[in-house]
């Protein structure tokens, strides 16, 4: 009997995941992965499409080509619901059995029961949102004799980068001028005391006063309490009126994940063991932003990244063929990674432990892992050799990506 692995969401994590046991399981077992996007997007680069360097486009890869040459099938489908008890996954067209389930599917923007902020926020978790916010800001800056006010909710990696871009679009678009006048303002509110929580403290004392110094008003210290239609007030009774609310503060666990009949962390995250399956289900695998590692019942502290997805995904995958060949799995252990952040197109910060770094060369190796991590999804499904089965369309989007390298 054929045994099939379903993937829910084709992010880092997902991706990973079925290139991954691809190489691992036998072929005689199916491999289906399932996500709404035709696209996989390099999400850490989004802040660029909101200034207009870059497109959409050009952070994203088609799923259905890359999958289709190692032979894993994709579902371009939302997933509805799903049933551990019968092990089928519920999508808007069909339903799948599955032998094991690995979930992946992310989070969702995280409005904190902020009254009103739902209603009249710009999302940023996609590439389609970054396009969003960059037509209507541009939009917005067109008219002079209007007052633009944009305001940026919360201060974490997020916030900071799409800050920077903003800044590098107000200037490169030639509204420099209607910043220093007043006529265009540009706030961010966190409620923290620095921006960037959980870096180094001179990391986010630096980050603060660049930005400070590029032209970004900051309010630190309090949280937005209600957002109306025009109107942004805080816990302490003070009013900011606003054009546009950008909202990157942080994010939960989707209606998905909520409903799931497994244990969860207090915020709502499915909780996994060190092996990265569910505490209540051996069959049910979890990755990425969407899961809570308990260790010896004790939660393990990590920062939702990529590159822990990317390395969960190949303890899942080692595991589910463990599992199926009888054999002993193995533990996951986070490693520590710098992390880099860009403030704009010359200035970025490289933060590992408890030192940073800090230059135009942090926004410069940003691209580059973006490009090899691209770059490595194309080369390592063989695609060279079969680029003449790919449509043309897709062809040369692929060979925009290249270009670069």
């Amino acid at each position: 009997m054929t045994e099939n692995v379903v993937i829910v969401g084709g992010g880092f994590g997902g991706l990973e995941t079925a290139l991954s046991l691809k190489k691992l399981l036998p072929s005689s077992v199916r491999i289906i992965l399932i996500d709404r996007s035709e696209y996989h997007s390099f999400i850490p680069s989004i802040h660029e499409v909101v200034s207009g360097t870059i497109r959409a486009r050009d952070i994203q890869i088609p799923l259905a080509v890359i999958l289709r040459i190692p032979g894993i099938e994709f579902v371009h489908d939302e997933v509805l619901s799903l049933d551990v008890k019968s092990k089928q996954v519920f999508t808007s067209s069909r339903v799948l059995d599955y032998d094991y389930l690995v979930l992946s599917s992310g989070g969702e923007t995280n409005f904190s029961d902020v009254q009103g902020a739902g209603n009249f926020s710009y999302r940023f978790r996609s590439p389609e949102d970054a396009e969003r916010i960059h037509a209507d800001l541009c939009s917005l800056l067109a008219d002079r004799n209007k007052v633009c006010s944009v305001i940026i909710a919360g201060g974490g990696p997020e916030g900071a980068e799409v800050a920077g871009e903003l800044l590098d679009l107000i200037r490169g678009y030639g509204y420099r001028h209607d910043l220093n006048s007043g006529r265009l303002t540009l706030t961010l509110i966190h409620d923290q005391d620095n921006l960037l929580p959980g870096f180094p403290l001179k990391a986010r004392e630096f980050s603060q006063e660049y930005l400070l110094q590029k032209g970004l008003t900051i309010v630190t210290g309090h949280r937005i309490d209600e957002v109306q239609q025009n109107l942004v007030i805080l816990d302490s009774g003070v009013k900011h009126s606003m054009s546009m609310l950008i909202w990157t503060g942080g994010i939960k666990p989707t209606r998905l994940i909520q409903q799931l009949p497994l244990a969860k962390d207090p915020n709502g995250w499915l909780k996994v063991t060190d092996r990265l399956h569910s505490q209540d289900d051996e069959y049910v695998y979890g990755v990425g932003d969407i899961i809570s590692i308990y260790v010896n019942e004790e939660p393990l502290s990590l920062a939702r990244l990529a590159y822990h997805a990317l390395d969960q995904a190949l303890i899942a995958s080692m595991n589910i063929n463990s599992h199926l060949q009888g054999r002993r799995q193995v533990g996951y252990s986070p490693k520590d990674k710098p992390q880099l952040v860009s403030l704009g197109k010359e200035m970025g910060i490289c933060a590992y432990k408890d030192k940073f770094l800090s230059g135009q060369w942090v926004v410069l190796l940003k691209k580059v892992v973006q490009a090899r991590h691209l770059m490595t999804y194309l080369t390592k499904t063989g695609l060279s050799p079969v680029t003449s089965r790919i449509p043309g369309s897709e062809f040369r989007h692929l060979l925009r990506i290249l270009s670069p390298l």
